[in-house]
Formats: C-alpha cells, sequence, structure tokens
C-alpha cells in the first residue's frame, strides 16, 4: 500500500515560480531522492504520480518561457527545493507529493470567474479569480481529495500559498476573499478526510503564506495585504528579505517586463526554500494552532 505525503504549492506567478534563469549545474542533486514526486498536470502525466523536475507542471504552462541554456523546459519555483528539505520531516517509507495550483497574474477581486471541469478536476486555461467557487480552489481541493483516496495511508502535509499582488488595490477585499476561502477549504476536508493530515489538523497550522518579492512590498495596498497574511497566523507567516534576488539577474524578461516582480536567480533553492523549511519544522515542533 502507498504512502504519500501531500506538499501543495499554490496561488500566483510566484508561487508558480517564474525564475528564469539557467538551470545551473548544482541543481540536479535534488533530482536524485525518488520519493520526490509530483502530481502531473500536462498530457499523459495528468492525474498520475510523476517526477518532479525543476519545473513544476502547475495550472499555467511555464514551459515556453524558460531560459534558452537549461536543458529543461520552463522556470523554476519553490517546489523541487522545499521538498528536498522536508523529505526528513516524513516516514522514511513515504513519498513526498508536490501539488502544484498557481496561475501568473489572479487575485480575489479581479479577473474573470472561469470555467471548471469536475470530471477532469481541471480549471479552463486563464487568468480567473481565486475564491471558494474559484475553478482554481476547485481544482486543488479534488486533487488533493484525490491522493488521499487513494490510499488511507496518504496524508495532507502543508500548505504553501504566496497571493495578493494583483489586489493591492482592495486589500479588504482579498482578506475576505481568503478568509471565506480557507475556512472552505478546512471545514471540507475535516468532513471530508478527519484525521488525515500528518502531525495536525485541517487548520491554520497547516497553512503557510510566503511573502512576494521586494517591488510588491513598496506599493502601499500590497503592504496591507502581506501584513493581513501575518496577522492571519504569525506562527506560519513566512518572511522574505527584501534583498532576495529577482529576474533582475539573469532572467530574461520573457515572464513580465519588469523583472523585479518575480524570485529569480536561484532564490528558491537558495534563499526561500531553506526559510520556509525553517518555518514548518518550528511550526511543528509548537504544536497545532488555533482554528
Amino acid at each position: 500500500m502507498e504512502k504519500i505525503y501531500i506538499l501543495c504549492v499554490a496561488g500566483q506567478s510566484n508561487a508558480v515560480g517564474y525564475d528564469e534563469s539557467p538551470i545551473p549545474a548544482d541543481y540536479t542533486p535534488f533530482l536524485s531522492d525518488r520519493r520526490i514526486c509530483q502530481l502531473g498536470f500536462y498530457g499523459e502525466d495528468d492525474l498520475n504520480l510523476v517526477p518532479l523536475g525543476a519545473c513544476a507542471q502547475n495550472f499555467q504552462d511555464m514551459r515556453p518561457y524558460g531560459h534558452p541554456d537549461s536543458a529543461e523546459k520552463g522556470t523554476r519555483g519553490i517546489h523541487l527545493p522545499l521538498a528536498n528539505l522536508l523529505l526528513p520531516m516524513i516516514p522514511p517509507d513515504a513519498s513526498l507529493a508536490v501539488l502544484p495550483c498557481a496561475y501568473g497574474g489572479t487575485g480575489f477581486t479581479c479577473g474573470e470567474t472561469g470555467g471548471y471541469s469536475a470530471e477532469g478536476m481541471r480549471p479552463e486555461p486563464g487568468i480567473w479569480r481565486w475564491g471558494e467557487r474559484s475553478p482554481y480552489y476547485l481544482a486543488m481541493r479534488d486533487r488533493i481529495a484525490y491522493i488521499l483516496s487513494r490510499s488511507e495511508e496518504n496524508r495532507f502535509f502543508r500548505m504553501v500559498w504566496c497571493q495578493g499582488e494583483q489586489d493591492g488595490a482592495d486589500p479588504a477585499g482579498h482578506r475576505e476573499g481568503f478568509d471565506r476561502m480557507t475556512r472552505a477549504f478546512f471545514s471540507h476536508f475535516a468532513r471530508a478526510f478527519p484525521g488525515r493530515v500528518y502531525r495536525g489538523d485541517w487548520n491554520r497550522g497547516i497553512w503557510f503564506n510566503l511573502e512576494t518579492t521586494a517591488f510588491w512590498h513598496a506599493i502601499p495596498g500590497c503592504r496591507e495585504v502581506w501584513e493581513g497574511y501575518r496577522v492571519w497566523n504569525p506562527d506560519t507567516y513566512i518572511a522574505v528579505p527584501r534583498d532576495t534576488d529577482t529576474n533582475a539577474l539573469n532572467g530574461t524578461g520573457l515572464t513580465a517586463a519588469v523583472r523585479e516582480k518575480h524570485f529569480g536567480n536561484d532564490a528558491f533553492a537558495r534563499v526561500i526554500a531553506p526559510l520556509a523549511a525553517k518555518a514548518i519544522a518550528d511550526e511543528a515542533k509548537e504544536g497545532p494552532v488555533r482554528q
């Protein structure tokens, strides 16, 4: 019987991972552990557990935007380096399945509603809104349930969320939408899969909110969005140093004309994944967090 632990990475562009820089030679050791996989989204990989490479299979297909000098097509995010750092936290006979659920340019207060295929557990391609009825949320929810349903031994591990840049004009609307969606998430899984969180429950202690780049923090409304995340649960808030590299260094500009909008230059592996792994480990030591 399989034993799978789920790490979900969701949100918008910095959750997708828009690192345009060339994949360095020393990145390859991350690929060596066969216990790390992903729930595929592209083509024949869809809804299969397949190896996780440097570029995750997100709701948004980034294969056309990778650096031309990289062997693997696509852009990089936190997925592979974080999964590698989290392996010591799960049983040695378990695999860690990364579930990428992100699309750039999305928000809670902007964009259209979009369509959803319940049968395929897929959002229609496009920049839609997040929210409790969003095709992104429904796909994320149903794909988590799909993995949990495969075996009684499977567990949800943690959520890493990075979202909010597009809602800078309406921070209060963002907070309201995020609160409704997360309440729906915890309530749904507490009913459908009670006791299926590894070392925790379906509450705020398993949901980690990751900061964005310094570019966005310079925008007043965006600062309010991230302060809202800090208040939502200070124990699962992941602060990122303002001097963390973006695509301004070694980027191509293929994903955005303003390269400072997105983490790059291998910052996910060097800086952000270690910060996230430490926050997850520290929270686990302190026990369950209030609902």
